[in-house]
């Protein structure tokens, strides 16, 4: 704001260029701290989200463990029962 000597009230103009001052001063830690709850804020989410990443992560990894050991058990089971009746999960879940 450029206080100009053409206009008759400079003290009123130089009061309120003063008090504009006073307000941007006061502004500028509000939004600094505005800006660092944003930063915080992103950083939460980035972080939520990669704890989601990692827990779908170890769910599939599970789930992998989970198919492999079926597979073995189905494989293991149709060798000890070649040539005889084939044993089916309900026989394991019977049995076991």
């Amino acid at each position: 704001m450029d206080i100009k000597k053409e206009n008759g009230n400079t003290k009123q103009a130089r009061e309120i260029q003063k008090m504009v001052m006073q307000l941007i001063q006061l502004w500028i830690p509000a939004l600094e701290d505005e800006l660092h709850g944003q930063k915080s804020a992103l950083r939460s989410r980035a972080m939520k989200l990669m704890g989601l990443w990692i827990e779908r992560l170890e769910f599939e990894n599970g789930e992998d463990r989970l198919r492999k050991e079926i597979f073995e058990w189905e494989r293991e089971n149709d060798e000890l029962n070649f040539g005889e009746d084939k044993y089916d999960w309900g026989f394991k879940y019977e049995h076991i």
